[in-house]
């Protein structure tokens, strides 16, 4: 446990690779500790390592199939690798242990969105806004995926939402 502490304030110090060396010794300590696993997932994942980082997430998921941490994170490297399809997988097996976690629905439309599928990814926005309704990323998702449907009017009722909710996107919708 000292190790996965050490290791996240190593992390939240941007020193990503000496949090790698924590947790391993944390996992040395114990190899069945999922969250040591899963905290160098993400620290490898920091690190732009996203394979490194998807084998960590495994193991952690292997431990504890519910980990949501580690299934999101697992989605987020599948999806710098470009691995779309599997990254929805992840995370759609994270929505099936907790259908109310809006950041999950905002990540499986960015992964939908990537793959070109539009209708879908504004599904998994409007379920992102449903449960969340002031998430102003889920709204400027949303507004870029009208944008590629050519609904242009709904797009920008879409972006001055997500401008009203976070003033600093401005400068993203222009």
């Amino acid at each position: 446990m000292l190790g996965t502490i050490k290791g996240l304030a190593l992390d939240d110090l941007n020193k990503s690779d000496e949090a790698i060396k924590a947790y391993d010794k944390a996992i040395e300590i114990n190899p069945h500790d999922s969250l040591a696993w899963c905290n160098k997932g993400l620290a490898l994942d920091h690190l732009n390592k996203s394979y490194e980082a998807i084998k960590a997430f495994d193991k952690a998921i292997e431990i504890n199939p519910q980990d949501s941490k580690a299934l999101n994170g697992k989605g987020n490297a599948l999806v710098d690798l470009g691995k779309y399809d599997e990254a929805i997988k992840a995370y759609d097996k994270l929505i099936e242990l907790n259908p109310n976690d809006s950041d999950v629905w905002n990540n499986k439309g960015n992964a939908l969105g990537d793959l070109g599928k539009s209708d879908e990814a504004l599904k998994a926005y409007d379920k992102a806004i449903e449960l969340n309704p002031q998430d102003s990323v889920a709204w400027y998702n949303k507004a870029n995926a009208l944008n590629k449907l050519n609904k242009f009017d709904e797009s920008i009722k879409a972006y001055d939402k997500a401008i009203e909710i976070n003033p600093q996107l401005r400068s993203l919708a222009q």
